[in-house]
C-alpha cells in the first residue's frame, strides 16, 4: 500500500539516511559496496514513481470485466493487489458501479441462472457459491428468497428423473445408489433426496432386468 511521507518526518529512508554516521574502515579493509545516502533517496523516488495508477488500474478493470462479472469485493482486492491504496481502490470501485460495470444483485441473479436454475445445483451450493465471491449475505438472501422447500424438491425429482432415464438397466440397489450420489453432489439435503426418487424406485426389481450400463 503506498505510504505518503510527510515532508517534515525524520523516520523516512530518505531521513535515517541523512542522520546515518561515516563508516570508518580499518587499515585494509575496503567495502564491497557503498550504500550513499544518495541512492537510498533515489531508490525511495524510484518507488514513488512506481506507484500504481488509477486509471490504469480502471482500464484494466475494465477489460477484466469484459470477460467475467467481478463482485465489488474482487474489484477491490485487485485494486489493492495492484498498489491502490485503500482510498484509490474505493474510488475507482465507486466510478465503474456507477458506470454500471459492477453491480453485486446483477451478479447475484446471473449465479442463482447459472447454478440452480441451469445446472440444477441446490439452494445450498448456490449460496456458497455466492459467499465465495464475496457477496453480501444480504443479496444473497434477497435474490434466493424465492427457493423454498417445494421447488428444491420439484428441482430434485426432475434431475433424478432425467438421470434415470439414462441408466437403464440397473437393478433397484444400484440405481438408489447412483441417484443419490447424482442429487447428493449437487447439494441436495438427505430429504429431499429420498423424496425425489422414490417414485423412481417404487416397482423397481431388486435384480436387473438387462445389461448394466455404467455412465
Amino acid at each position: 500500500m503506498v505510504r505518503f511521507i510527510d515532508p517534515d518526518e525524520n523516520d523516512s529512508p530518505a531521513g535515517e539516511a541523512a542522520k546515518l554516521a561515516t563508516v570508518t574502515y580499518l587499515p585494509g579493509a575496503t567495502p564491497k559496496r557503498d550504500f550513499p545516502a544518495s541512492s537510498v533517496a533515489q531508490e525511495v523516488a524510484q518507488e514513488v514513481a512506481l506507484e500504481a495508477d488509477p486509471e490504469a488500474v480502471e482500464a484494466a478493470l475494465v477489460k477484466k470485466l469484459a470477460r467475467r462479472a467481478l463482485s465489488e469485493a474482487e474489484v477491490l482486492s485487485y485494486g489493492m493487489d495492484e498498489g491502490l491504496t485503500a482510498h484509490q481502490a474505493n474510488s475507482v470501485l465507486d466510478r465503474l458501479r456507477d458506470l454500471g460495470y459492477v453491480d453485486d444483485r446483477v451478479l447475484a441473479e446471473q449465479l442463482k441462472h447459472a447454478l440452480y436454475e441451469r445446472k440444477g445445483q441446490s439452494k445450498s451450493v448456490v449460496t456458497r457459491a455466492m459467499s465465495g465471491r464475496s457477496i453480501d449475505r444480504e443479496i444473497i438472501d434477497e435474490v434466493l428468497d424465492d427457493i423454498d422447500s417445494g421447488d428444491e424438491l420439484s428441482a430434485a425429482t426432475e434431475l433424478a428423473a432425467k438421470r434415470a432415464s439414462q441408466l437403464t438397466g440397473l437393478d433397484k440397489q444400484t440405481l438408489e445408489r447412483r441417484l443419490v450420489g447424482f442429487l447428493a453432489r449437487r447439494g441436495y439435503p438427505g430429504n429431499i433426496v429420498r423424496e425425489a426418487i422414490a417414485p423412481l424406485l417404487a416397482g423397481r426389481s431388486s435384480s436387473a432386468s438387462s445389461t448394466v450400463r455404467f455412465r
